[in-house]
């Protein structure tokens, strides 16, 4: 067999000698991957199962999960855990959908000509959005999925959702279920019957049961079904953090609310804050608002192209890692380190004549870089280039270290990383230090080894 990449000639017992030892680990990684989808093939259909199970129970939801607690062998908060919750109502700057599509139709009225039909379409895509919010809501009420049509001939709003999600005693759920399939059967045997006297005893039927089951809902009070106060507490104190970062607990007690400003101190709400993981130094508190959290990696990116750096050690280990100061850096990076698992914090780092506090959120482990750079080269904009080097260098350390090539291409990535890094500064000691010159990086850049090391995986994979 004879490979050609690059008009080079690859030494074939060379390759054959890799390609057996790749087959021998390929074989090792199909059995691992096969037993772990056997796992997750148990654990769906076990969740299938669970899912069968309670959609038919409708006793107490206290016994219902003492039964999920001794059928599964864990503890009473653990079995809470596999009770359905209800999706969070999807919000339009603090506005519900209902309330934001009546306004649009209002402004709908002004309009005229293809800027009405846009803002028509607007409207029925927010209307479509609010039914599957609704259907996964009436999903959520695991003893009324096998009642689903019947629930939905009641009308159901959020407000009429969240009253049945919240019924917990089984008589009542009972008495419910019983009053849908009344009005199931009802609607059922008046569709088949001509107006008559037959027909309205089936509509008065169905009429009395659905006004039974309103009058239960009608017994259980708005209030019964809101936020705990402490939990409307904690969401307010999340959104003052994330909109003034920095701010102390004395601060955030004088913009409360007067009902919650009389209920609590600033000592209190310190312990509420730590309870609720706010990221505090020296008195001062910091919380990643959510948009941070759904594009965290866009925000590492950023920060690494920055303030952050990608390169390789003198014994082409690689690093990556990011710097910050201040008390807003150091928070900062504390909560980036909560998020993503990874990586070493290293805080108030004295550095340079004036003991500055440094902060440094670093990254050393291969497992940890591949993992980070996989999310963020990306987002990356200045050390895209850096990071696709390192990791090549990494995928080189991993599975060629044995190449007679390998340590010479770490040493050009080495000197790549090093040239990039360095190009644009004023100061080219580092470039000088090394022998760097750029005839020398053009060459480095023609020898990159991905295109030989995925078409060595590609034929693995294929036998």
């Amino acid at each position: 067999m004879e490979l050609i990449i690059k008009d080079e000639e690859i030494d074939t017992d060379a390759l054959e000698e890799l390609l057996n030892r790749r087959k021998t680990a390929g074989g090792q990684l199909d059995q691992a991957e096969s037993e772990v989808k056997d796992i997750e093939e148990k654990i769906r259909e076990a969740a299938n199962i669970e899912m069968s199970w309670l959609q038919y129970q409708c006793h107490d939801e206290t016994e219902v999960i003492k039964d999920i607690s001794s059928n599964l062998s864990i503890n009473f908060t653990e079995a809470r855990e596999h009770i359905t919750k209800m999706p969070t109502e999807p919000l339009i700057e603090e506005k519900t959908i209902p309330e934001v599509v009546k306004e649009l139709r209002v402004i709908r009225r002004t309009l005229k000509g293809d800027t009405r039909q846009k803002m028509s379409s607007t409207i029925n895509h927010l209307i479509k959005a609010y039914t599957e919010h609704l259907d996964n809501s009436l999903d959520s009420i695991y003893w009324l999925r096998p009642f689903k049509k019947s629930v939905k001939m009641l009308t159901p709003n959020i407000g009429m959702l969240k009253k049945l999600y919240h019924i917990k005693d089984g008589e009542t759920r009972q008495t419910v279920i019983d009053n849908l399939v009344k009005m199931w059967e009802a609607d059922i045997s008046k569709s088949s019957l001509d107006y008559g006297e037959e027909y309205t005893t089936e509509v008065g039927k169905f009429k009395s049961s659905k006004k039974a089951i309103k009058a239960i809902l009608k017994e259980i009070s708005h209030q019964s079904i809101r936020k705990p106060r402490q939990k409307v507490l904690e969401d307010m104190l999340v959104k003052t953090i994330c909109n003034n970062p920095g701010i102390t607990s004395n601060t955030i007690h004088s913009l409360l609310p007067s009902s919650y400003h009389r209920s609590t101190t600033p000592q209190t709400i310190s312990k509420m804050l730590k309870k609720i993981d706010a990221i505090n130094v020296e008195g001062e508190y910091f919380i990643f608002s959510d948009e941070i959290k759904k594009d965290l990696f866009s925000y590492v990116a950023g920060f690494i192209d920055s303030d952050g750096y990608i390169t390789m050690d003198a014994k082409h280990a690689p690093r990556v890692g990011m710097i910050a100061t201040g008390d807003r850096g150091k928070a900062f990076f504390k909560e980036m380190e909560n998020q993503l698992k990874i990586g070493r914090l290293h805080l108030d780092q004295k550095v340079g004549e004036n003991n500055r506090s440094q902060h440094r959120l670093n990254f050393y482990s291969q497992g940890d870089i591949t993992k980070l750079l996989e999310k963020t080269i990306p987002h990356l904009r200045m050390k895209k280039e850096q990071g696709k080097l390192l990791q090549e260098a990494i995928m080189i350390k991993q599975n060629f270290k044995k190449e007679p090539w390998s340590k010479p291409r770490l040493e050009e990535i080495f000197k790549l990383i090093k040239w990039e890094n360095w190009k644009d500064a004023v100061n080219k000691d580092e470039l000088q230090k090394y022998n760097i010159q750029e005839a020398d990086v053009i060459k480095y850049r023609e020898n990159s080894r991905w295109d030989y090391m995925n078409t060595v995986d590609s034929i693995v994979k294929e036998d």
